[in-house]
């Protein structure tokens, strides 16, 4: 009776099941956590360099400072701003997370650093939240 009044228990879906759900076309996976998934690509406007992040999170966000997402690996460590001040997510209920778009700063040394892999570990910071992801 209380089941349908209130629901049964919500099941959420698993990292797996959210990504057999996308249809990712430009892009690769970058990051996974419980959290958060970390999907990626890089786009040139007039010579200057984006890292465009798609984040996928359990947890809800927004910003009007920006962010900074930082790559640390044996070869070191390098942090990117966001090319955009104000964001925030957006729910998609097929996928039970929250998503959004961030674009962020980035030089060509860096788009090599990051196709060929050099990093284990992501932070990305937003306000007071900080989410750690692994290397896909």
């Amino acid at each position: 009776m209380f089941k349908n009044i209130f629901g049964a228990k919500k099941i959420t879906m698993t990292n797996e099941e959210v990504e057999k759900e996308m249809k990712v076309e430009d892009g690769q996976k970058f990051g996974v956590s419980e959290e958060m998934l970390l999907f990626g690509g890089f786009q040139e406007l007039n010579e200057y360099f984006f890292f465009e992040g798609l984040f996928l999170s359990t947890k809800s966000f927004k910003s009007k400072v920006g962010a900074t997402i930082t790559f640390s690996g044996k070869q070191g460590t390098f942090s990117l701003p966001s090319a955009i001040q104000e964001f925030e997510c957006d729910y998609a209920k097929p996928l039970q997370r929250h998503v959004t778009q961030i674009s962020f700063d980035v030089t060509k040394a860096q788009i090599k650093r990051l196709q060929s892999g050099a990093y284990d570990t992501i932070d990305f910071h937003v306000k007071n939240k900080h989410f750690f992801l692994d290397k896909k």
